[in-house]
């Protein structure tokens, strides 16, 4: 049954919540100010998930990455980046508040530099037994597939390339895998969990991998 809801502010993890007869309803990718229509979330009862904007907040931007509303990454790339700043600022002065601290709280500092240094991408095996090498759905255990990723810096450039040589390499494990990749100044680090012990035609294959992606 779709809802027709006026979503009143921004959670502490970024989404539109809307005040109903039975309680708080959280609507992940709504701004405040909007009028939505959403739908049950299957296993969530105070989640609902967003069909239609009928009514958009003004300070609603287009997102940067193609890959959002289904990439659970990011939460809110389609907010003004202003409006973010405050609603940033705002978890830090009620988590103060909820701590009995009073103390001053300066605006956000932009630390994003060239963007995030360090990423962890998922290997899994889809239900139509395709590998696919990408970040976590939404509240979901399945795997979004993606080509780039627009907030990591330069330097991590070949990160995707080299965690899919790796998964493809260790597919014959059948298991799930979490590869982080680091930026560092001598080149791209890698760190892969989940495969459990490896045979040596997988170590060679690995060992191929690390030349020729020139990894640390």
């Amino acid at each position: 049954m779709v809802e027709r809801l006026l979503i009143a502010r921004l959670g502490a993890r970024g989404e539109g919540v809307a005040d109903t007869a039975a309680g708080a309803v959280y609507v992940p990718h709504a701004l405040p100010g909007e009028i939505v229509e959403a739908e049950p979330w299957p296993g969530h009862a105070d989640r609902r998930r967003l069909t239609k904007v009928e009514i958009a907040s003004p300070e609603r931007i287009t997102p940067v990455c193609g890959h959002f509303g289904v990439c659970g990454g990011c939460a809110l790339q389609h907010l003004a980046t202003a409006r973010y700043r405050d609603w940033k600022r705002g978890l830090v002065v009620a988590a103060l508040a909820r701590a009995g601290v009073d103390a001053p709280v300066d605006d956000l500092i932009d630390a994003h530099g060239e963007g995030r240094r360090r990423a962890v991408f998922h290997a899994r095996r889809s239900a139509r037994d395709v590998l696919e090498v990408g970040f976590a759905a939404l509240k979901a255990h399945h795997v979004v597939p993606i080509e780039r990723c627009p907030i990591l810096a330069p330097a991590l450039s070949g990160a995707l390339p080299t965690a899919r040589d790796i998964a493809e390499v260790l597919a014959s494990t059948r298991k799930p895998l979490d590869i982080q990749v680091t930026a560092t100044d001598s080149g791209l680090d890698v760190d892969v969990r989940g495969s459990g012990p490896l045979m040596a035609v997988q170590t060679t294959a690995l060992a191929k991998v690390v030349d020729r992606r020139n990894l640390v």
